[in-house]
């Protein structure tokens, strides 16, 4: 892979494509021109190497000087050392994958000699019967009293709190004929 391509995607270097329209855009920078800014009648700016006829102003842009060479160097060390770090990785992750592919397929070839085991009882006519474990659930809660204790407060002459010989008898609606 080109570390230098201006249209990848690959997240793992997100740097080289900076650093590779820098390293192409520094020609360019070098080699222009200073700047003018002209100002015409209309109030237009304009920005060119040579001042514009009729201009009302003009004025020279100052330009950053430009980047030491050691600087230059050391950035390309610093390309180069990323490079180098990002060039391990990949190897790691190759030989951490072909590692995983590995264990894989001995597991696999493990499972695969292991024999398949059913249980065969007679009682069942010969057919295969997987004995599962019984369902264990948890012991029930008890139950609250059918019928609690009145409220503090309440009274007791209420017939939900009589008891059940001494209720008045409940009197069903009788169906009226349509």
């Amino acid at each position: 892979m080109n570390p230098f391509f201006l249209g990848t995607t690959d997240m793992r270097y997100p740097r080289r494509p900076v650093l590779a329209s820098l390293f192409f855009l520094l020609p360019s920078i070098a080699l222009a021109e200073t700047p003018i800014k002209s100002v015409d009648e209309a109030g237009n700016v304009t920005y060119s190497d040579k001042p514009v006829e009729n201009a009302v102003s003009t004025t020279v842009v100052p330009v950053d000087p430009a980047l030491d060479p050691e600087r230059v160097e050391e950035a390309k060390k610093q390309v180069d050392r990323i490079k180098e770090q990002a060039d391990a990785a990949e190897k790691a992750r190759k030989e951490a994958a072909a590692e995983r592919q590995k264990k894989e397929e001995a597991a696999a070839q493990r499972k695969a000699a292991q024999p398949e085991v059913i249980i065969i009882q007679e009682d069942h006519g010969g057919y295969p019967v997987y004995n599962n474990p019984p369902l264990i659930t948890p012991p029930s809660r008890p139950r609250p009293p059918a019928r609690p204790n009145p409220p503090i407060g309440s009274k007791p002459d209420h017939p939900a709190y009589r008891p059940p010989g001494s209720r008045p008898p409940t009197i069903l609606p009788v169906p009226q004929p349509r």
